[in-house]
């Protein structure tokens, strides 16, 4: 979204369309390639996979609720689901992680 509908997606967040749009978008797409690689390797390398996207949206979590508090921002994509995304999808992520592990485990 951040990288072919920019506009549209600024808008959502409520901030104005800028080049930081195209780094989030890429940060994205990279995450998603080492996704794909991760999947049927090792519990490190899926670890990492997971990780380096937790912390990114832990990071924009943080940055959305600074925008809720200091710039009153409710728009949808800043207060709405993108908030309980960027806090509750990593949790999913690492227990299914724990799941995997102990299924192989077994």
């Amino acid at each position: 979204m951040h990288v072919f509908f920019a506009d549209m997606a600024a808008r959502f967040i409520g901030w104005a369309n800028s080049p930081f749009q195209y780094e989030v978008g890429y940060a994205s797409l990279g995450f998603a390639v080492v996704a794909i690689l991760a999947h049927r390797s090792t519990f490190h390398f899926r670890l990492a996979a997971i990780l380096g996207p937790a912390l990114f949206c832990w990071g924009a979590a943080i940055g959305h609720i600074h925008q809720i508090i200091a710039l009153h921002n409710d728009s949808p994509g800043n207060a709405g689901v993108i908030l309980w995304t960027d806090l509750f999808l990593p949790v999913l992520g690492f227990l299914l992680l724990r799941f995997s592990y102990r299924r192989s485990k077994a």
